[in-house]
């Protein structure tokens, strides 16, 4: 099986820890991992402003540069959604564009979906967890809302608990209700988008957790930032990331450390 990592511009910019760690969990489970250099934006910026023949001139680049690969795996739950929900009406039923579409939609997945749902990764039976691992300080889960359009919404804590974490996972109350960043909307209403995180962080700080797990780097960013401007010791890291540190992939950060940047109200 041949399989793309799709960087996602987000994640390029402001979490190269996490793609790190997406390469290293997969090749802990044997799977080897491809770069495509020539992949860009996948368009989610350009659909969200309402420019459609830009975004699917971009989703026509995606299908070309992933074409060669069976699967197509990224860490972000909400450009892997644009590609998945987005694109096929992008283009007209039918047309080869469509049918390209479709097929890379057939074949881009989440992590955390490409290990449970495509390599059938029994959680409990990965290697144990190193003891400076994440599951040293207790986390809690934050899903981004991009995620319900993969129907995963809600699934990442229950395979960290069952991979690696255990009990150190607890649950984040009223999870459903968004962080704030919400990609453009960050930006177009920074009022609400701060208050909003600052009321995430708020559920974050009453489960006692020191670790947050977002499965998108606009959330991670966004929340951040926030912490940050708040002085708030709290470490903001993707699921890959998780795993990475459990199995001793990679060592544990520190509170705040330089994975995530806040491109948005967080950091004003």
């Amino acid at each position: 099986m041949r399989v793309a990592l799709f960087t996602t511009c987000l994640a390029e910019a402001l979490a190269p820890r996490a793609l790190k760690a997406t390469v290293l969990v997969l090749e802990h489970v044997g799977v080897t991992v491809e770069l495509p250099a020539a992949q860009t934006c996948c368009g989610q910026p350009m659909l969200s402003n309402g420019l459609p023949a830009d975004a699917a001139a971009l989703a026509r680049r995606m299908c070309e540069v992933f074409a060669p690969y069976d699967a197509v795996v990224t860490p972000s739950g909400s450009c892997c959604s644009v590609v998945r929900e987005k694109y096929e009406a992008l283009f007209a039923h039918g047309s080869a564009d469509h049918k390209a579409v479709v097929a890379l939609a057939g074949k881009t997945f989440e992590l955390v979906e490409f290990l449970e749902t495509q390599l059938k990764v029994d959680p409990t039976k990965l290697a144990p967890r190193a003891a400076s691992g994440a599951s040293a300080q207790r986390l809690t889960c934050h899903d981004a809302c991009h995620l319900r359009g993969i129907h995963r919404h809600g699934a990442t804590a229950p395979f960290l608990m069952r991979a690696c974490c255990g009990d150190d996972v607890r649950e984040l109350p009223d999870m459903a209700q968004c962080c704030g960043f919400g990609g453009m909307f960050s930006t177009q209403f920074p009022e609400v988008s701060t208050a909003l995180g600052e009321e995430k962080l708020a559920h974050v700080a009453s489960t006692g957790a020191a670790t947050l797990v977002a499965s998108d780097t606009g959330c991670a960013a966004h929340l951040a930032g926030l912490a940050h401007r708040k002085g708030v010791a709290l470490r903001v890291i993707s699921p890959a990331e998780a795993l990475a540190e459990s199995l001793g992939l990679l060592e544990t950060g520190a509170p705040n450390g330089g994975n995530h940047a806040a491109p948005n109200g967080g950091t004003q």
